[in-house]
């Protein structure tokens, strides 16, 4: 059930927000409510599927959409987080981009990728989120100023259940890269990371515009 965490988590934030009045109940918060809702009830939905992995979980619902507007959606629902803990969180891109995907399970990608780096940036960081187009495929980029990666680790971080060797005071079952790699392979891209310790990570990602 760990998918369920980021829309729980995000909704709790802003229920929160509500509660200490730095959020205002209006019509632009209610739709972030809204699509917190509607990915717990696609999550809920797609349940059946992780008991059988060769069966719902690994089949795509492909359908046309636009990448700054998934990411603004998602930015919005992490906001809060970011600002009770003073990180930066900046959309450097504003490039429409249109792709025909599963747009699902790329959200996953973007909500785990982002709660990652928050997890690991201390307060007063930044997490710097950028995209382009390029030969028909979409390459997006989260750097964030946090703890960093060292090389043992790069190579077992998007194993289920590992825990990075600097993560012991970290909350997490590590399992979000591991979603995030494992869906990555179902829409036929890849992810690569650039980090050293103390000196942040910078996580790539490439994936094609459109699926058939």
């Amino acid at each position: 059930m760990h998918q369920t965490g980021t829309p729980l988590t995000i909704l709790k934030t802003h229920i929160e927000g509500i509660e200490d009045g730095f959020i205002e109940l209006g019509e632009k918060e209610l739709s972030v409510w809204k699509n917190q809702v509607e990915n717990l009830e696609a999550i809920i939905m797609n349940i059946g599927g992780m008991i059988d992995a060769n069966k719902e979980e690994n089949k795509l619902d492909v359908e046309e959409f636009e990448v700054s507007e998934l990411i603004n959606q998602i930015i919005a629902g992490l906001k809060p987080q970011f600002e009770k803990k003073n990180i930066s969180l900046n959309l450097l891109s504003k490039k429409k981009i249109y792709m025909k995907s599963d747009q699902y399970k790329l959200s996953q990608i973007f909500y785990n990728l982002l709660t990652n780096s928050f997890k690991y940036t201390l307060k007063d960081g930044f997490v710097n989120i950028n995209y382009k187009e390029e030969n028909k495929r979409l390459i997006l980029s989260i750097e964030d100023s946090g703890l960093g990666i060292c090389d043992f680790d790069k190579e077992k971080i998007f194993d289920a259940y590992y825990r990075s060797s600097n993560a012991h005071n970290i909350k997490g079952e590590g399992i979000g890269l591991f979603v995030v790699k494992e869906n990555l392979n179902l829409l036929n891209g890849t992810i690569t990371v650039n980090s050293e310790l103390n000196k942040g990570s910078n996580f790539i990602i490439n994936i094609p515009l459109i699926i058939w």
